[in-house]
């Protein structure tokens, strides 16, 4: 039986327990109780940027659930991604890259390219595949998809060498550094926050990601400048569009292998067809 906790304030708008792709997530203790609450504190008294979050979350978030939909793992792995990152191709201190705040070894383990051309750690859409692919291999491991969410945070080896060290087989049981020990209640915050945004006084608008033209490229590109001029835009552009591309040229590594660009459209002939999410 786990005890739960409630917390002075917001006392009607948190519910006492919350539920994680169908796994309940408990409040055992103050200090995760406190977590949640902060963590909603924090995102409800940043109006400004608070609404320029949930905006980046309507265009991203059904991209990254679509994606997430073809590996069969629950929706509110999308959660993660806005925790991690806000939807922004920040670099940590730690070095972690993207939306998806992946370290280099992690994400070439999970088939992501990364050298002096390009980084597919920031490219949302191929880095997303590589995050399911680590949610499906934790969910191997845990037969939990909370924990696997915590997993994400401290890694399959580090929950499983928790469990062994401390001989426990239930996760909330586990005694574990502060910024895991938050981590599934900072994505339940910003679940509650998306889903249920007017508990918080604010709006969702429809926003929806732009429409762009892709461009497979099959072949060495030895002046991406060149490139992006005769495909009637500028190297700026290309650059804004494809943040993966770390410099001026591309270059096939591989028999058989190909990079997909994204352009804007031109304005006079923009199409209603969302972006492909099957990269």
């Amino acid at each position: 039986m786990h005890k739960e906790y409630r917390h002075q304030t917001f006392n009607e708008q948190i519910p006492l327990n919350n539920i994680f792709a169908d796994e309940t997530v408990h409040f055992k203790n103050q200090a995760a109780y406190t977590a949640f609450y902060n963590e909603l504190k924090y995102n409800t008294q940043k109006n400004k940027s608070t609404t320029l979050l949930l905006k980046d979350a309507m265009i991203w978030l059904p991209v990254i659930d679509r994606i997430l939909a073809q590996y069969k793992i629950p929706s509110d792995f999308k959660y993660v991604a806005m925790i991690e990152s806000n939807f922004k191709n920040v670099v940590s201190s730690k070095d972690a890259v993207g939306f998806w705040q992946l370290k280099e070894n992690t994400a070439r383990e999970l088939g992501l390219e990364i050298n002096n051309e390009v980084d597919q750690r920031l490219d949302p859409i191929k880095s997303t595949h590589a995050a399911c692919k680590f949610f499906k291999q934790a969910y191997k491991q845990f037969d939990s998809w909370t924990v696997s969410a915590a997993a994400y945070n401290r890694g399959i080896a580090g929950i499983q060498k928790a469990f062994a060290k401390q001989e426990k087989t239930d996760y909330y049981d586990l005694s574990l550094n502060a910024e895991t020990s938050k981590y599934l209640y900072k994505i339940l915050a910003a679940k509650d926050l998306v889903e249920h945004p007017s508990k918080y006084g604010l709006k969702l608008y429809r926003w929806q990601k732009e429409p762009v033209r892709t461009i497979k490229v099959t072949s060495d590109i030895s002046d991406l400048q060149l490139f992006a001029k005769n495909q009637g835009t500028t190297y700026y552009i290309l650059q804004l569009y494809n943040p993966w591309i770390l410099s001026n040229t591309l270059t096939i590594k591989k028999d058989g292998a190909s990079y997909v660009i994204e352009l804007p459209y031109p304005r006079a002939t923009v199409k209603k067809d969302s972006v492909s999410t099957d990269k």
